[in-house]
């Protein structure tokens, strides 16, 4: 969500990238707007904040985490779900909160 502007809605998140052009192509075909988002940073976390997980995987390796997003306007919300309802995997499915 941006800070300031317009308002924006989470409304599809996922590590797959198949499942995301997929997604991206359901919500064209209802003739939705978006805004896709095909690279997020995992954040550093742990003590204080100065750990970041990624180093814990493949030997020390910083291994970057692909994460795909989709956003929508805030009364674009309901009729953007129901497109994807059912046709991709549901955000749930990888364990994200909301």
């Amino acid at each position: 969500m941006k800070l300031f502007g317009k308002a924006k809605e989470i409304v599809y998140r996922s590590k797959d990238q198949e499942d995301f052009e997929k997604a991206k192509g359901l919500l064209a075909e209802a003739g939705i707007s978006f805004d896709p988002v095909e690279y997020e940073e995992v954040p550093a976390c742990g003590c204080g904040g100065k750990v970041d997980p990624r180093k814990f995987m493949n030997g020390g390796k910083t291994v970057p985490t692909r994460i795909y997003r989709i956003e929508v306007e805030r009364q674009d919300k309901a009729a953007a779900e129901a497109a994807l309802d059912g046709n991709v995997q549901p955000v749930r499915a990888y364990g994200y909160g909301i």
